[in-house]
């Protein structure tokens, strides 16, 4: 519901009001750099249903326990538990809230999100409640197939398995200077040692990192290399599925199969569908020109 200030209220008032804790009114308001209210300022008040008060030495693992849920539900109807070290005695944390359908109405629907390894943890931590994967950007490789990890790549994926969300490494076309190389697409295209070479290194990163897949983010590919590049995709994906991993491809959206431009002609759509096991359209590449 939509509560109005009106004159003489604080936080602490509508708080006491609708049952709800200043903290998740602050929280679901994005209040934190605001001092005070204006009269006539609109709040989103979420209602919870069920009410813990927090018992000495209760830790979050021992709260979601108690009541049938996972700790990453409970983080996400308090998300201001993250910035504590553990729940207060005293505390009230909502377990439930009124029309919580317990995830049931996005049923379906999957949520991913690529990070760069100089993510803000806050940032990080509070998408993690959300998602369903976590793709870390990104992984380039060298002329000769060898990979070349990001600088902090551990800190996402420590964050990833403390929240129990799969991380998929992206790869990318960047050599070592760090920019997209369309040279290093036609070099895997078509070179089948650097190829094998390269899913070899991709299947010890998998599993010495833990991945559950690879995102396969090439852009600026030649017109020449179509087929070549979605023969490597299925090449990638016969190699690795049979171990559990998934593969998917990074494509950039088109209006019409012969749109002309660097970004579509060298992607074959329909070979591309056939062969990963998802795709991405990547709906930011409208904003260019």
């Amino acid at each position: 519901m939509v509560h109005v200030v009106s004159q003489g209220e604080t936080l602490y008032s509508i708080s006491q009001m609708y049952g709800v804790s200043v903290e998740k009114i602050r929280y679901d308001n994005q209040l934190f750099s605001q001092v005070g209210l204006a009269v006539g300022q609109s709040l989103l008040i979420l209602r919870p249903k069920t009410v813990h008060i927090v018992k000495p030495g209760e830790s979050l693992g021992d709260i979601a326990g108690a009541y049938g849920i996972t700790v990453r539900r409970l983080l996400r109807n308090n998300p201001w538990l993250l910035q504590q070290p553990y729940p207060y005695a005293g505390e009230e944390v909502a377990v439930t809230y009124e029309n919580d359908l317990g995830g049931q109405r996005f049923a379906g629907l999957r949520v991913e999100g690529y990070a760069y390894p100089f993510i803000s943890r806050d940032i990080l931590q509070e998408s993690l409640l959300y998602i369903d994967e976590l793709l870390v950007f990104s992984y380039g490789f060298t002329t000769s197939g060898q990979l070349l990890p990001p600088d902090g790549e551990e800190y996402l994926l420590n964050e990833a398995r403390a929240f129990g969300v799969p991380a998929v490494l992206v790869l990318t076309p960047f050599g070592e200077t760090g920019t997209f190389n369309n040279q290093l697409v036609k070099l895997v295209s078509e070179n089948m040692y650097v190829q094998e070479q390269l899913i070899a290194n991709l299947h010890l990163a998998l599993q010495q990192k833990q991945y559950a897949g690879v995102d396969v983010d090439f852009e600026y590919i030649l017109p020449e290399d179509r087929e070549l590049y979605a023969a490597f995709v299925r090449n990638m994906r016969e190699r690795l599925a049979p171990m559990g991993y998934t593969v998917s491809v990074a494509l950039a959206p088109k209006t019409s199969a012969d749109q002309p431009g660097l970004l579509y002609e060298g992607m074959d759509y329909h070979l591309l569908g056939e062969y990963a096991d998802t795709v991405l359209l990547m709906t930011y590449e409208w904003g260019y020109t």
